[in-house]
């Protein structure tokens, strides 16, 4: 049999199933491989942790994964995709997230010669996806009473227990952190001279078991990863990372309220270490259960929905924006790698009375004008009648309106920390 291809790559791959012996061999049997090979070529653990998570909900024992992959087709795959995705009732986003698996599989299977074709780049996925709405501003993001109220309860928190921990949640709705970001700042980051702070690492919780791989070995020796301490025998730790999220430093400028809760701290700590959590007490450290448990009880205290640490970063952007600030600053502030990813974190923070407030002002400043088209025109005595024109009313223009005056954007009077 002559075959012939144009390229020498697309050769080779012809000729493979004449020189590659036919095996049974599944992509049951080569996920740990995969996994193994995967942790080489990621700086994140949880990334394994989470791979590990979705094989076992969605992929570990089914039929199409003990398949042989020698003889998987097109048809084979299109069909098991389009069945777990009605199964599941998988929205687009959850179906591209679990997709990297198999996806990634078979890539590793070409590459190291299970199979001589990779069929996945050919999957049609034609069944709907789950519909999913972008949620509301009340679950997303607190409003400016619940912004006032639950800062308030916290303040209160700090004055009777005199823990750096309450004015965590307080700074972070002024600098708008990732919860493990927040979790590990430390004195050293804090320009007090510039009032600016440097974002460069992050806590985070990971799987003991996954973290006891030797892989990570020299990650722990040379620093990258640090295991903080008091956390023996337990099956998630948290650990210090020597980057963010997105492997990127970025600095934040610290706003006034801000600084003054920094310089009451600073002095109520004045032998702090530059190595010392901003936010630790005691020989404890801030952890992100702890931010999501304060946050609970004050919410609780001030009868409102719980909203967890992830919204008072979203509340963050929404009152810059909000505020007139370009979403482009936005984004640099919240370290994110383009805008698209940060108009997800736009919502309305103000209250129904405060929006409706603003469309009034927009609306009352418009110039009315009323200009007769003609004078009355009297015709003959025997068909005399009144004709009567006016021209339209004309919009001559907006003013513009200072959104300052809404309430919430001043600051709230129980924040003058000098008075503490």
């Amino acid at each position: 049999k002559r075959i012939q291809r144009k390229t020498l790559g697309e050769l080779l791959d012809a000729l493979k199933p004449y020189y590659i012996e036919s095996t049974s061999t599944c992509l049951q049997d080569i996920f740990e491989e995969w996994l193994d090979y995967k942790r080489t070529i990621t700086d994140s653990p949880n990334t394994i942790c989470a791979h590990r998570k979705h094989w076992r909900r969605f992929f570990d024992g089914t039929d199409f994964f003990q398949m042989p992959l020698q003889e998987i087709k097109v048809s084979d795959i299109n069909s098991w995709a389009n069945q777990l995705i009605k199964k599941y009732n998988l929205s687009s986003h959850a179906w591209q997230t679990i997709k990297t698996i198999p996806k990634q599989m078979f890539e590793y299977a070409k590459d190291h010669g299970y199979i001589a074709r990779n069929p996945f780049p050919e999957l049609k996925v034609t069944v709907k996806f789950r519909q999913v709405s972008k949620p509301t501003s009340e679950t997303q993001v607190y409003n400016t009473n619940e912004y006032h109220n639950i800062i308030e309860d916290l303040w209160k928190s700090y004055d009777k227990k005199h823990e750096a921990r309450f004015l965590s949640i307080v700074c972070n709705f002024l600098m708008g952190l990732r919860a493990g970001e927040l979790c590990a700042l430390r004195w050293r980051d804090l320009n007090m001279d510039k009032w600016e702070i440097s974002i460069i690492q992050e806590m985070v919780h990971m799987d003991a078991t996954e973290l006891s791989n030797p892989y990570y070995d020299v990650y722990k020796t040379s620093g990258q990863i640090v295991i903080l301490p008091g956390q023996e025998g337990r099956k998630g730790v948290y650990v210090l990372l020597d980057h963010t999220k997105t492997h990127t430093e970025r600095v934040i400028p610290v706003v006034h309220k801000a600084q003054e809760i920094f310089q009451l701290l600073r002095s109520n700590a004045p032998d702090a270490q530059p190595d010392d959590f901003i936010f630790g007490y005691g020989s404890k450290y801030l952890n992100l259960r702890s931010i999501n448990s304060m946050l609970e009880y004050a919410c609780k205290h001030i009868c409102t929905d719980v909203k967890r640490s992830h919204k008072l970063r979203k509340t963050y952007a929404s009152r810059l924006n909000a505020a007139g600030l370009p979403l482009d600053q936005i984004r640099a502030c919240l370290g994110h790698s383009n805008t698209t990813t940060t108009l997800g974190y736009i919502y309305n923070p103000l209250t129904p009375e405060e929006s409706l407030s603003i469309m009034e002002k927009a609306f009352f400043q418009l110039i009315l004008s009323k200009i007769p088209l003609s004078q009355e025109v009297t015709g003959s005595s025997s068909n005399s009648q009144t004709q009567k024109s006016r021209k339209p009313l004309i919009f001559q223009g907006f003013q513009p309106f200072d959104i300052a005056c809404v309430r919430g954007f001043e600051p709230p009077t129980f924040w003058s920390v000098a008075k503490r």
